[in-house]
């Protein structure tokens, strides 16, 4: 099975109307001119395809950065036990600001 035909399936196009197709082109753009506007064509079609998966990537880098962002903010940090928390500093009392107070 070709590559053309489940790319112009929705058209519904057959061999003789392709043919004809191509012939109508032949007839308004002469033989000198049709490659050129073939290459020019798949040079279009090239840039766009190139754009489309620019873009593609580029949404999958975002979704890959909200997803990295999400899981950070998700994972718990380690934090050092509050002397109110019961932790092992409870029995430390504290003495207080050190200085004078004329340099607090």
């Amino acid at each position: 099975m070709s590559t053309l035909i489940p790319t112009l399936a929705f058209l519904n196009l057959n061999g003789g109307e392709m043919f004809f197709i191509m012939f109508l082109c032949l007839l308004m753009f002469g033989s000198k001119k049709l490659p050129e506007l073939a290459k020019s064509l798949g040079q279009s079609m090239r840039e766009f395809k190139k754009a489309a998966n620019e873009v593609e990537d580029n949404f999958h880098a975002a979704v890959k950065e909200e997803d990295r962002k999400k899981a950070i903010q998700a994972t718990p940090v380690a934090t050092a036990p509050s002397p109110a928390s019961g932790g092992p500093l409870d029995s430390v009392q504290s003495a207080g600001p050190v200085g004078t107070p004329e340099k607090l």
